[in-house]
């Protein structure tokens, strides 16, 4: 219980998470200053909202634990998953419109964030140039993964989705140091399907197809590759595009 606390009160500087965050690039006087306006609530439980659609917008949350999913109903009802996010993450931005939030975000397990006002946020980056091309950077990134995701769902078939969706977790994990050929994913196969544009039992076909050919398993929460190769070639990740990740 006390290194939970302690870990959970760790300031920017000492977070493990700092190399992928806003901190990045920030001297230490600046990461201090950012650290000031940094709010630590406590752990959002499973199914807890972190906020929810028409919500005023006044912060936003960089994650530090656990995993948050985005999402938003159409005009009859149905669910739109709009993303997954991991630690390192930034959400809240869909509510800089409106000055509301646009969509529902949603604890997928135990998740704890760092909740950073906005006006404040903003304030600060005025004066730290370095804390401001942070935040462009994030905003940025959410317009490119919006981009590939409509890209995902218009030229890439069923296997290719499934596949392109696990190597980019594990990619994401892989990115923050983690280990990335076997990792816990607290995602249902229904969210993925909704967010894939597919039908939970396409997918539950495809993952039983993936594993009965050695390619990759996913079985409640446990993620495990046993082919990296032939999973990036399912998703259709040409060799280009692999050095790139490498480099």
């Amino acid at each position: 219980m006390n290194e939970m606390k302690s870990a959970f009160n760790a300031s920017c500087l000492n977070c493990g998470l700092q190399k992928i965050c806003f901190p990045t690039g920030l001297l230490k006087a600046d990461i201090d200053r950012l650290d000031d306006i940094v709010e630590r609530k406590p752990p959002l439980k499973k199914n807890q909202h972190l906020y929810e659609a028409g919500q005023k917008f006044n912060a936003i949350f960089a994650i530090r634990a656990g995993a948050v999913k985005l999402y938003s109903y159409s005009d009859s009802g149905e669910e739109i998953v709009h993303g997954f996010y991991l630690p390192g993450d930034v959400v809240g931005f869909d509510g800089l419109i409106e000055n509301a939030y646009l969509y529902n975000a949603v604890a997928l397990d135990s998740t704890s964030v760092c909740n950073l006002p906005y006006e404040q946020l903003s304030d600060l980056s005025l004066k730290i140039p370095n804390l401001n091309k942070q935040i462009m950077s994030v905003m940025s990134k959410k317009l490119q993964d919006g981009q590939l995701h409509s890209e995902l769902l218009i030229k890439r078939n069923a296997d290719q989705r499934v596949a392109q969706f696990i190597w980019n977790m594990a990619e994401r994990y892989k990115n923050r140091g983690y280990a990335y050929d076997e990792f816990r994913l607290s995602i249902l196969h229904r969210d993925v399907a909704l967010y894939l544009g597919l039908t939970p039992e396409t997918v539950s076909r495809i993952l039983a197809k993936f594993n009965s050919d050695g390619i990759v398993s996913w079985k409640k929460k446990e993620v495990i590759i046993y082919n990296e190769n032939k999973l990036k070639a399912v998703a259709g990740i040409s060799k280009a595009e692999a050095c790139k990740e490498v480099g």
